[in-house]
């Protein structure tokens, strides 16, 4: 592990409370030398599916040996387990309700351990903040060299926690799909991959409805379009994403996640 080992955070908590600031003072009073890079602080409230998608498309691109933290807990206090996960040369920590599904989807050879080893965890342990108590301590210690099997006992990858992200159906010569993320500037990220569009279009051109508004081709930037005009276009995590030229597409139409995405080939 380097020097100076690196901790990701990624939460729903915002920046109003002080809760970033409670986790960042845990991991640093126990290894001062590591470096904290926040992840994102902005997921929607106990927006698990949320945190999923942005962890999985941002982990890939630290260094090997980053131990990313991922706090979207809305079961906090309850029977899911405190997590730590090793896999693809990374270490995660958090709570086992489905924000590591994409880890889990991609990674081969990922080996889990629940977190109830006491003298990794603070010294008295709130109900409510497991952040800062238990998954904050546990990752200041794995990156003082502390290893995974350490924290607690194996736990069969079988018996975790995995979300159903929905997939897009083909009813007849239409492709369904569904919004599953509003990002940050409010653009609609869909659940259709460039994979799966190519499949059902080939070259052909397409035409999107959402909400009986209908989209003709795609763009190749959030700059093509006129003023007010939705477009469609490739995120860079992969999927076809809705937006509306320099505005908020969420707020100005009100879509948000579950809207239906139709699609039909244009010949």
């Amino acid at each position: 592990m380097a020097n100076r080992p690196i901790i990701t955070l990624l939460t729903d908590f915002g920046w109003g409370d002080g809760y970033i600031g409670a986790m960042k003072g845990v991991i640093l009073g126990i290894n001062p030398d590591c470096r904290i890079v926040d992840l994102a602080h902005k997921i929607a409230p106990h927006d698990v599916i949320g945190a999923a998608l942005v962890l999985g498309q941002t982990y890939p691109y630290y260094p090997a040996g980053t131990i990313h933290v991922a706090v979207v807990d809305p079961g906090v206090g309850g029977t899911r387990r405190p997590l730590v996960l090793e896999g693809g040369g990374y270490i995660f920590v958090g709570p086992d309700n489905g924000c590591f599904t994409l880890i889990l989807k991609r990674e081969q050879a990922v080996r889990t351990y629940e977190l109830t080893e006491e003298r990794f965890r603070l010294p008295r342990v709130s109900q409510t903040f497991h952040g800062r108590d238990i998954f904050a301590p546990a990752a200041a210690h794995l990156s003082l060299g502390v290893s995974a099997e350490a924290m607690g006992p194996a736990v069969d990858i079988a018996e975790l926690t995995r979300l159903t992200i929905p997939e897009p159906l083909l009813n007849g010569a239409i492709l369904l799909g569904e919004v599953i993320r509003v990002d940050s500037f409010g653009n609609l990220v869909t659940n259709i991959s460039q994979e799966i569009l190519g499949e059902f279009a080939g070259d052909n051109m397409i035409e999107l409805e959402i909400k009986g508004e209908r989209v003709t081709g795609l763009k190749q930037s959030y700059d093509e379009g006129g003023e007010g005009e939705i477009i469609a276009l490739w995120g860079s995590a992969g999927f076809l994403e809705i937006a509306i030229k320099e505005k908020n597409l969420h707020r100005e139409r009100g879509w948000g996640k579950g809207e239906q995405v139709r699609i039909r080939r244009k010949t």
